[in-house]
């Protein structure tokens, strides 16, 4: 696969939520979009946001590690943007985010080794997950969200669930 070279958007301001409970709320009403794309020209990006609840034995500090080993691999490759990792909630709910410069190198991205070792060694850790993905654009302005077909998720009871 032939990517391009890492993008040079430079967000006005570092992505920050605008509740506490982002992570049950939608992505798109939740972070401050307006403020981080406001001195960004008019264009298309590609937002991978992974949504979960973490079981109440996961063990937290595995989990940390090899997010920090997928976030800095990701960090490293064409297209990376900026990527926000969450905090759960009490209860375990939790929403991280990537963003990229297009879906071929978040997809790139998400075929790397350490990306593939997080998700092995690390999704029996949830009760439940799901990967939500949208085209973010800009246009005279206007910020609006588009949401994209999945890979898939994990329900509640550990079954896999694909969407299409």
């Amino acid at each position: 696969m032939t990517v391009a070279a890492p993008a040079t958007l430079t967000l006005a301001a570092i992505p920050y939520a605008l509740t506490t409970h982002y992570m049950v709320l939608p992505v798109e009403t939740s972070f401050n979009w307006d403020e981080m794309l406001s001195y960004v020209d008019d264009g298309q990006w590609y937002l991978v946001a992974f949504r979960s609840r973490h079981a109440a034995d996961a063990d937290e500090d595995t989990l940390e590690a090899l997010d920090r080993a997928a976030r800095e691999s990701a960090m490293t490759m064409p297209g990376f943007l900026y990527y926000f990792m969450g905090i759960p909630l009490a209860m375990g709910e939790c929403l991280s985010f990537c963003l990229w410069n297009s879906k071929e190198e978040a997809a790139y991205a998400s075929a790397q080794p350490e990306h593939r070792e997080a998700v092995k060694r690390g999704l029996h850790f949830f009760e439940y997950y799901t990967l939500e993905q949208y085209h973010i654009t800009k246009r005279d302005g206007e910020i609006s969200f588009e949401r994209v077909q999945g890979h898939g998720s994990r329900g509640a009871h550990g079954q896999h669930q694909h969407s299409h």
